[in-house]
């Protein structure tokens, strides 16, 4: 079993198009947050209101967790339809997830209020400009771990303290 993990090299001009694009988005929406991490929840950038960035991981964790989820189950349900994006609503907010490209997921996080009609018509045209700023970097493996499966189980059942 091998392990990726994966460092993203973006330069300064890369990194203000991809705030720019986010900042562009939130005031076209009215959105409180909006979050682009990777697959894995890895956070690339993020802007909003009243968040720091150990809470804007936090969500980027979960929300690559919650999609990940739904895009597994969509598998199962139908090969040929995969998940492209999911909806939450709440009584005050509500929460859209977007893949972005194979490997990116964009997460909005916007009051009640807010259509969300205009929020994914705009967050598509984001995963679009996402996508033209994403063509121009590429990942790399940072470090490559292999570990077997009985080790990588080994590993689980002492941090769990089933050992």
């Amino acid at each position: 079993m091998e392990l990726d993990i994966v460092q993203y090299e973006i330069d300064e001009e890369v990194e203000k198009e991809i705030i720019n694009a986010l900042k562009n988005f939130v005031a076209r929406t009215d959105a409180d947050l909006v979050i682009l991490s990777d697959d894995a929840g890895r956070i690339i950038s993020f802007y909003g209101k009243n968040l720091d960035e150990t809470q804007a991981e936090f969500l980027a964790s979960i929300i690559s967790g919650i999609f990940g989820a739904a895009f597994e189950m969509a598998k199962m349900v139908s090969q040929e339809d995969l998940l492209d994006a999911i909806q939450y609503e709440s009584k005050k907010q509500n929460v859209v997830v977007k893949a972005v490209g194979d490997r990116f997921l964009v997460g909005v996080l916007c009051p009640k209020n807010v259509a969300l009609g205009t929020v994914r018509l705009f967050l598509k045209e984001l995963a679009e400009e996402l996508n033209r700023i994403f063509s121009s970097v590429k990942p790399k493996p940072s470090k490559l771990i292999k570990l077997s499966p009985e080790a990588v189980e080994e590993k689980l059942n002492k941090i769990l303290g089933a050992t």
